[in-house]
């Protein structure tokens, strides 16, 4: 089989590492940039407004008037180029670039009101370590020193500009008698000051958030982790489910190529089982290779190294081996096949059983070094699981093949037997009816009982033809149509209601309300023989005057038929073994000796046969209940 995987696509796209968490925050901070600049030129224009109504200032209000419409404009058009980011799929790196552009602005914005509101008298030049603050939060340490360089700079040309009279001074009170600006102690110290102040903060706050970013990148990392170890314990926990949930081989090498390949995220999974030789290695079952690949068909054990390494490993101790870049390995017996197939990479695990190995379940990649040191335990653990469910399959099928090779022989034997037999009675009843000479009382009681030896003997052929028969299992195109259950009852509670009345028992026969359909897939053959086997011990083992009941009712998906009588019971120590072959409880031999013990076991081999199961509850000399249930079937509209 050959099936494109989608379960690499988790491996492909692995947890954002700290860069990419640094690119989504600034992604979704521009937005955060633009609405606070709308606030600030708007604090800028009623600063100017206040200005020019209320105080008195050395400086020109009109110069602030116009710094805040410039915020606006160029917020502006920020705002619509973000909505066009937005719109369009935009790498991380087209938002970094505009962040950078805000925060450039913004810096020229903030220098241009500390010159046109008293240069170093300015109280603006607190909105530096604002901007400061902002950008150590968002970018890398390098960037922050950087910006935090540019405003230390952008503020000492302000600063030095004034002082040398390259720029006009705007003194910030125009009643203030002291030209601070000129003074060269109080210039040096004020630029110290803010320049320590915007250096320590800028450490500060890019080591807090270079820390949180680690802590949020190794929680992200673990989340990551705990995810992927969750899913292979749950993958675990599904490779233990089916070693209990079928025996069918093919079902179970299926399902474990197809959740190992999902679980690893890789392209592809194999699984190659080892012949009846142990010398070839035979293709079983794959996930996500092409039939071209997997058309070279059975592997000689002794031609490849790595299958031979794989299941024998160092001093014969099978190992997982894991196989980094298929270009540079030679332990591949076909190398040139995985590079066509596009495989680069793969490790293998042996599969184990309890006296064998049985051969090997390989993943297969397309990156080189992709398989880690946790995917070669993993393996490890799956192979494992694997093994338990393969060698129950393997096991089950070799009882399968053994019950119909023994089913075929009694069929045979029985046959042959069954001739010879009919020709001895048929003999013996001529002797005894007086056609060859007269019977006297002495030989008519002897060939009387080797009449009912006879037909014991023939009894019991036809009972071993029946249980071999049941042991068959029934095949999906065997049971074509749905059977009314309903009317192989019915006909045989008819049958058993002149035997039931010679022997004074009462026959009772109830049908649910709602049991008036019940189609079951099964064989009209196959359900006459489990009820005959069931009605007629009920009626050998009910006293005279005693009763017997079959009943049918039906639920959601299923049908029951309870045969329950008064009879003798079973003890509860005997109820374990009722339905072995050639078992008979002691007092069901003591009320009729003749009886060959396979009547129960035909009855289970042949409702197994139909996917059902059969149950008895018994109390020693009240009576027993024996249930048959089997699965409704579905009536095809017409």
């Amino acid at each position: 089989m050959a099936i494109s995987p989608s379960a690499s696509d988790e491996r492909d796209n692995p947890p954002l590492a700290d860069n990419s968490l640094t690119e989504a925050e600034l992604a979704s901070s521009n937005s955060w940039f633009i609405h606070l600049r709308w606030m600030a030129a708007a604090g800028v224009l009623l600063a100017a407004l206040f200005i020019t109504t209320q105080m008195r200032v050395g400086f020109r209000p009109a110069t602030i008037w116009g710094i805040g419409i410039w915020i606006l404009l160029y917020n502006l058009g920020f705002f619509l180029v973000l909505r066009r980011y937005k719109s369009a799929t935009r790498s991380p790196k087209d938002f970094r670039r505009l962040a950078y552009a805000q925060m450039s602005l913004d810096w020229l914005a903030t220098t241009l009101l500390v010159h046109a509101t008293g240069g170093i008298e300015s109280p603006v030049t607190f909105f530096f370590i604002f901007h400061v603050v902002i950008a150590s939060m968002l970018f890398s340490r390098q960037i922050s020193f950087i910006f935090t360089g540019v405003a230390i700079a952008l503020f000492t040309i302000v600063v030095l500009g004034e002082y040398f009279s390259l720029l006009a001074h705007y003194p910030l009170s125009a009643l203030q008698n002291r030209a601070v600006h000129t003074d060269p102690l109080y210039l040096l110290a004020v630029l110290a000051f803010f320049s320590s102040t915007l250096l320590i903060v800028t450490y500060l706050v890019t080591s807090i958030s270079e820390s949180l970013r680690r802590h949020e990148a190794e929680v992200i990392t673990l989340s990551e982790s705990l995810r992927l170890s969750s899913a292979r314990l749950q993958a675990l926990n599904e490779s233990a489910q089916v070693v209990n949930s079928t025996l069918e081989l093919p079902q179970v090498l299926t399902r474990l190529v197809t959740n190992t390949a999902r679980v690893m995220g890789v392209r592809a999974c194999s699984i190659r089982l080892l012949d009846k030789t142990g010398k070839l290695l035979e293709p079983m079952a794959a996930y996500g290779l092409s039939q071209t690949y997997l058309g070279k068909g059975p592997i000689e054990l002794q031609n490849s190294p790595l299958d031979r390494a794989v299941l024998q490993g160092p001093q014969l101790a099978p190992t997982v081996i894991n196989i980094p870049d298929v270009h540079q390995s030679s332990l591949l017996q076909y190398p040139d096949w995985a590079v066509q197939e596009g495989i680069s990479s793969l490790v293998s695990a042996p599969l184990i059983g309890k006296n064998r190995p049985l051969g090997i379940l390989r993943a297969y990649s397309e990156d080189i070094d992709h398989f880690t040191a946790d995917d070669e335990a993993f393996i490890s653990a799956i192979a494992a699981q694997g093994s338990i469910a393969i060698e129950n399959a393997l096991t089950y099928q070799t009882i399968e093949t053994l019950d119909a090779t023994k089913a075929a022989f009694i069929r045979v034997f029985t046959h042959e037997l069954r001739s010879p037999v009919s020709v001895i009675r048929s003999l013996l009843q001529t002797i005894l009816s007086g056609y060859t000479s007269d019977v006297n009382p002495q030989q008519r009681d002897i060939l009387e009982r080797a009449i009912r030896r006879v037909d014991y003997l023939r009894k019991l052929i036809d009972d071993l033809l029946d249980l071999a028969n049941g042991r068959v299992p029934q095949r999906a195109g065997e049971l074509t149509a749905p059977i009314m259950l309903n009317g192989v009852v019915e006909n045989v509670v008819h049958r058993y209601e002149l035997p039931a009345r010679e022997k004074s028992l009462t026959l009772e026969w109830r049908q649910a309300p709602d049991s008036a359909s019940c189609p079951v897939r099964a064989t009209v053959e196959g359900l006459d023989r489990i009820l005959t086997n069931l009605v007629s011990n009920a009626i050998k083992y009910t006293l005279p005057g005693g009763k017997v009941t079959v009943s049918l009712s039906r639920s959601a998906d299923e049908v029951c038929v309870t045969v329950e009588d008064t009879g003798i019971g079973i003890p509860d120590s005997l109820l374990p073994n009722l339905f072995e072959e050639f078992f008979r409880a002691p007092n069901a031999k003591e009320l009729e000796r003749e009886g060959t013990g396979l009547g129960l076991s035909i009855v289970r081999d042949t409702v197994n046969s139909f996917g059902g199961r059969v149950s008895v509850q018994s109390r020693l000399g009240v009576g027993s209940a024996f249930t048959v249930t089997l699965p409704l079937a579905d009536i095809p509209a017409s």
